[in-house]
């Protein structure tokens, strides 16, 4: 397998023909262990491709498929959804399959994300919420230049325990030329 150029992702929104591709994430072990969605069943996984939908719909939300430029093979997902009109705010998401981790790509595509949601939105802030152990996913905001700002500890219930959430958030005026 070639590695992709990660320095021109395509994010392409997901459109409901995308079903196997979203089912294929949201279904494997190893990207959902802290992701707060999962499915078992392309069926099942239906719902998600409902949501996305509504979500374009009343503009509440956008999500875009990660692919690779030159095979336009799909790698991941990231979006928003939860956007408040009048906050001005959303909640960022974003999952990646396993073989593309630790090659720079959700960076790339973070990057490229948070350019399209600040150019096509009045958004001002997006939080991301990131499980406890996942490190990884954590000091990818960081290098963002996403802010912690805080943890909720034992907030939810996951697999029959409770799990705690640290909170990561950056603002319109946080990345360069948006001051």
């Amino acid at each position: 397998m070639s590695h992709p150029s990660i320095a021109k992702l395509e994010l392409s929104p997901i459109q409901v023909s995308d079903l196997i591709h979203i089912y294929r994430g949201l279904s494997d072990p190893d990207v959902i262990a802290y992701y707060g969605v999962s499915y078992h069943s392309l069926a099942a996984c239906e719902e998600q491709m409902d949501w996305y939908a509504e979500i374009t719909r009343t503009g509440s939300g956008a999500w875009f498929l990660i692919r690779d430029p030159d095979t336009h093979e799909p790698m991941g997902a990231i979006g928003y959804n939860d956007a408040d009109p009048r906050h001005k705010c959303a909640e960022l998401g974003y999952w990646l399959y396993p073989e593309y981790w630790g090659k720079g790509i959700m960076g790339e595509a973070l990057r490229q994300a948070l350019a399209l949601i600040y150019r096509t939105t009045d958004l001002h802030r997006l939080l991301a919420v990131v499980e406890e152990p996942n490190t990884p996913s954590a000091r990818l905001l960081e290098r963002a230049g996403f802010h912690y700002e805080g943890t909720a500890r034992e907030c939810e219930i996951k697999a029959g325990g409770f799990i705690s959430l640290h909170q990561y958030a950056i603002l319109r005026s946080d990345l360069p030329g948006n001051q």
